[in-house]
């Protein structure tokens, strides 16, 4: 057992959490992580009003009775959404658990305090961590560079930057960029890091709902196909490389801007993709460690083996 602080205030088994994953972070995914023992949260930017989340966590509760939370994106986005109403609905349906990531939380903090929801804030920087924990948010979330998904303008890897944000805050700390079995599940405790977060390793389960056409891309792709994108937006994203994001790529080092971007960036565009299988349009966000990845088990298979690898490891070194 890897239990510890968090975990046990997070109502869950292993220090493992999936990460949030647009148009991926349904219930059918997020549901089978909280029944493995690990946490999920589903995506409210693909359930962007009350009613659409409410139905979500209602058919995540058909498939677990253990915790999940919900993440709520306070990214700049081509579309609004209210983020209070969102919040309110979280607390409504009594999940408990909420995740928000981007800019700072807070102009939600009361709002989320006074709902007595275990707040986790995800960020990419030292003083974006810093300035979380005296907001009084309840964990911290870092991911570095090698992460997918919006590694943060810092350019910090992550053995830099968990061991200095676990030395610069109080609160339990959950680590991302890099990680994707037990070998970095223990290395992650190791830089003291309470719990991982795994994005890109979650894509290739059985249960994440994405065209298996496109798992088969990730199955296929090298850390040295992935490529950052929108940092002239100062929003960089990790993405694999396809001929869409290299003229997004393109675009950028010309000079656009965010009107003529617009219609390159847009997260509907891989909505379709995910469906369809198709990747001819679209950013399809993947972590170096998508090298790594080379099989397609279930979420339950993944976690347990997971730890089970962590445990040998750390068994290992203390006998060494």
């Amino acid at each position: 057992m890897l239990s510890n602080e968090l975990t046990k205030r997070l109502g869950i088994q292993h220090p493992i959490q999936c990460g949030t994953m647009q148009w991926l972070s349904k219930a059918e995914l997020v549901g089978a992580v909280a029944d493995a023992g690990a946490l999920a949260c589903i995506a409210s930017a693909i359930n962007p009003d009350p009613e659409a989340l409410r139905e979500e966590i209602d058919k995540t509760r058909a498939i677990t009775r253990r915790p999940f939370g919900v993440n709520v994106s306070l990214f700049p986005s081509l579309s609004a959404s209210d983020i209070g109403k969102l919040i309110s609905t979280v607390a409504q349906c009594g999940v408990g658990i909420l995740e928000t990531a981007g800019r700072s939380p807070e102009p939600y903090r009361d709002q989320i305090k006074e709902a007595g929801l275990f707040h986790i804030h995800k960020c990419a920087r030292i003083r974006d961590a810093i300035k979380a924990q005296s907001l009084g948010v309840d964990a911290i979330s870092v991911v570095g560079m090698e992460c997918g998904g919006h590694p943060g303008e810092a350019g910090l890897g992550s053995m830099v930057l968990i061991p200095k944000v676990v030395k610069s805050v109080e609160c339990p700390v959950i680590g991302g960029g890099g990680f994707c079995d037990g070998r970095s599940l223990a290395a992650g405790l190791a830089l003291g890091a309470q719990c991982i977060n795994m994005g890109t390793r979650f894509i290739l389960t059985k249960e994440c709902p994405g065209h298996p056409d496109l798992k088969q891309f990730y199955l296929d792709s090298q850390a040295a196909d992935t490529m950052l994108v929108m940092g002239s937006l100062k929003n960089t994203g990790r993405v694999l490389r396809t001929p869409w994001s290299e003229e997004v790529a393109r675009l950028e080092n010309q000079g656009a801007g965010l009107e003529e971007l617009a219609p390159y960036i847009s997260g509907q565009l891989a909505r379709q993709g995910w469906a369809d299988g198709g990747k001819d349009k679209g950013l399809y966000y993947a972590g170096q460690v998508v090298e790594r990845c080379q099989d397609l088990p279930s979420v339950d298979q993944l976690i347990s083996r997971t730890v089970a690898e962590a445990q040998e490891v750390i068994n290992g070194l203390a006998g060494a």
